[in-house]
């Protein structure tokens, strides 16, 4: 989308899953052992943004890609006006543009990260060698990656890759909610392979569709706008009862599940409360999501290690982890953004 096209309550929203994100991260210590504090945000931010990350890039591919398919003829050619229609997107050119835009920036950072874990091993809690079989080890299994969050880039890259099996599922009603009906089968019920990230295109194709279908279907328009409260009510409601269940419940993964749910719907309801009332929530960052995702990591990597060596108030500290997560980014991509030169700002996934 174009700047002037963006949409306002998706732009909030995916600065409010991109806080979350950089705040899941943000712990000094080990994970989920620091303060009762620390770790509720911690459990609050892992039970939703991943999930809503991948809603929401399915929501902008299919308004972006899809949907502009679905319009455009076939062949390129003039309309009664005089204008030329723009041409459709073929498969080969959405894999290229995913590839360009967002695995060729991952595997900048994945080199980046690989420097650096090599350079500073006595910081790193991860370890790597310099050879083929680790190099060739990270590559095929993105979650041990040095730039762990590969795996998110990678899982996204493979779900584009399937463009589609979700343009026939999206051309029909009964193969519409049918291939939801299956996809939350594979949901709760797929094998773990952490090869090349495909158990977990398994666990988050049904989010990635489930964005596909709220944008086709217009369900924020149609249902949600004027129930701005409400939905907030219901996804407060559905995660403080994920939260009370007992364990042992009749579906493994239910808990998480309805987590999830009630973490993305009142992330909608807080979107539009927020377009209406502080419509420039979020304005200092939410331009520069991705370029977030990539570098925070690496900031707040700074941050901690400096935390180790020097005497610093913990939430002190937390803040400035925090902070430097979500605005160090924003300030090397304005940079990079000034510089103007293409090659390095594809390197960020800039365009």
């Amino acid at each position: 989308m174009t700047q002037k096209k963006k949409i306002n309550w998706l732009l909030i929203l995916q600065g409010w899953a991109m806080l979350w994100v950089v705040i899941g991260h943000s712990f000094l210590g080990v994970f989920k052992e620091g303060p009762a504090w620390e770790n509720a945000l911690c459990t609050f931010a892992y039970s939703f943004h991943m999930p809503l990350f991948m809603l929401v890039s399915g929501w902008l591919f299919y308004l972006t890609r899809l949907k502009h398919n679905e319009i455009t003829p076939p062949q390129s050619r003039l309309s009664d006006d005089g204008c030329r229609l723009t041409k459709r997107w073929t498969y080969g050119a959405i894999v290229k543009d995913k590839a360009v835009r967002l695995l060729l920036p991952g595997l900048v950072f994945c080199i980046v990260s690989f420097a650096l874990k090599i350079a500073f091993p006595g910081e790193m809690s991860r370890q790597v060698g310099l050879n083929l079989k680790d190099i060739v080890h990270v590559l095929v299994y993105p979650y041990d990656n040095p730039f762990r969050e590969f795996w998110f880039i990678a899982t996204l890259f493979w779900l584009f890759l399937l463009t589609p099996l979700w343009e026939v599922a999206l051309k029909r009603e009964w193969t519409k909610w049918g291939m939801l009906a299956v996809l939350m089968v594979v949901h709760f019920w797929h094998p773990s392979i952490e090869l090349l990230c495909i158990g977990r295109v398994f666990s988050y194709a049904l989010w990635f569709y489930l964005g596909l279908l709220i944008s086709k279907e217009d369900i924020v328009g149609k249902y949600l706008t004027g129930k701005k409260w409400a939905t907030l009510a219901v996804g407060v409601a559905v995660y403080s009862a994920s939260r009370l269940m007992v364990h042992g419940e009749w579906l493994p993964g239910l808990t998480s599940f309805l987590g999830t749910i009630g973490g993305i719907t009142l992330s909608f309801g807080l979107a539009l409360i927020a377009d209406k009332y502080i419509p420039k929530l979020f304005c200092g960052f939410r331009n520069y999501t991705y370029q977030i995702f990539l570098m925070g990591i690496l900031a707040q990597m700074f941050v901690k290690i400096m935390y180790r060596h020097v005497s610093v108030p913990y939430v002190a500290a937390y803040l400035l982890c925090l902070l430097a997560g979500l605005y160090v980014p924003v300030l090397v991509s304005k940079l990079i953004e000034k510089i103007g030169w293409k090659p390095l700002k594809m390197c960020v996934g800039l365009k």
